[in-house]
């Protein structure tokens, strides 16, 4: 690859996948939440009445346990997320969001569909979820580099 091919890629990184992490992250109605955090949510609450554990929530976003554990804390500290361990295995934590935790997550939730919705009529649905699959792709892609 040329040095201008990696300068186009730092590129669409700083003005894509930054820009749009901090941009997701600002739209946040709690200023406490990061964006990580409202992920954490979202990966519990589409879980439903199953419950979820930390490691399971770990694998969903490919990180590790201690990548995501002091984001759980904090989530805990603000009430958003309650911890109940197993009654068989008391070392098992599962986690739900709480009552606050669930009206904090819906009301997000309708803010970046809203703005995902923006997004895609501006853009063309079909276009942006074909970019989105792209993106998908490439990804695939260079973590088959890093297993080689």
């Amino acid at each position: 690859m040329e040095q201008a091919d990696i300068s186009f890629i730092a590129q669409a990184y700083n003005k894509s996948i930054k820009l749009i992490g901090t941009l997701l992250e600002s739209k946040i109605s709690d200023p406490q939440v990061s964006f990580d955090m409202f992920m954490i949510m979202h990966i519990i609450e589409q879980s439903g009445s199953e419950p979820i554990t930390l490691s399971e929530i770990a694998e969903t976003q490919e990180v590790t346990k201690s990548a995501i554990s002091r984001k759980v804390g904090t989530l805990l500290d603000l009430g958003l997320i309650e911890q109940k361990s197993d009654r068989v295995d008391r070392r098992k934590k599962y986690l739900t969001l709480t009552n606050r935790g669930r009206e904090l997550y819906w009301k997000n939730d309708k803010i970046f569909k809203e703005m995902l919705d923006d997004v895609a009529k501006r853009y063309g649905k079909d276009d942006f979820l074909k970019t989105l699959e792209h993106i998908n792709k490439i990804v695939e892609v260079i973590k088959d580099t890093m297993e080689d």
